[in-house]
């Protein structure tokens, strides 16, 4: 079985009218669909071969935080993802999938903490299913702080960086 655009479309729009469902985890195949509503506590993020190999799983209504380690959510050292400083831009992951810092395992990160940056310049790659979407800066500035890690599954909307905005002839 094939998963047409038409029926992502048409899951998602389930999801979204469904009152009793925060997320949905789905795999047909060598397909998955992660899911969830914007709002919606995560969920303990497994890796895809931990999924059931079932073609449709639902995950429960009110998730257990307890069953995802610290850990693997955000670096401790990090502020909470809705708390960002005063005059600072939230980077926000476009749609749920893989954040990549890296355009190919051998390659330098796109940007570091504390590197200046020009507008649109790329950030980072969100990876779904094997199709990357390249994350651009919206505004010139220093990056204040990256939330995530390497190859960590992002939620639609998570916050993956900090950026200090700057002016062009305060940058120089």
């Amino acid at each position: 079985m094939n998963l047409q655009h038409a029926d992502v479309r048409r899951i998602l729009e389930l999801l979204d009218t469904a009152e009793h469902l925060d997320s949905l985890d789905l795999r047909i195949g060598d397909v998955v669909l992660q899911a969830r509503k914007p709002g919606a506590a995560p969920v303990s993020a497994l890796p895809v071969e931990a999924l059931a190999p079932t073609t449709s799983t639902a995950a429960p209504a009110v998730p257990t935080p307890s069953t995802a380690p610290a850990a693997t959510v955000t670096a401790s050292s990090s502020p909470a993802p809705s708390e960002v400083p005063d005059q600072m831009i939230a980077i926000r992951a476009p749609m749920p999938g893989t954040f990549y810092r890296t355009p190919a395992p051998t390659q330098p990160p796109f940007v570091e903490e504390g590197q200046q940056i020009d507008a649109s310049a790329t950030l980072c790659l969100i990876e779904v299913m094997k199709m990357f979407n390249s994350v651009p800066a919206p505004a010139a500035g220093r990056v204040h702080s990256i939330l995530v890690e390497h190859g960590q599954a992002v939620e639609h909307e998570q916050i993956l960086m900090i950026v200090d905005p700057t002016e062009p002839e305060a940058a120089a």
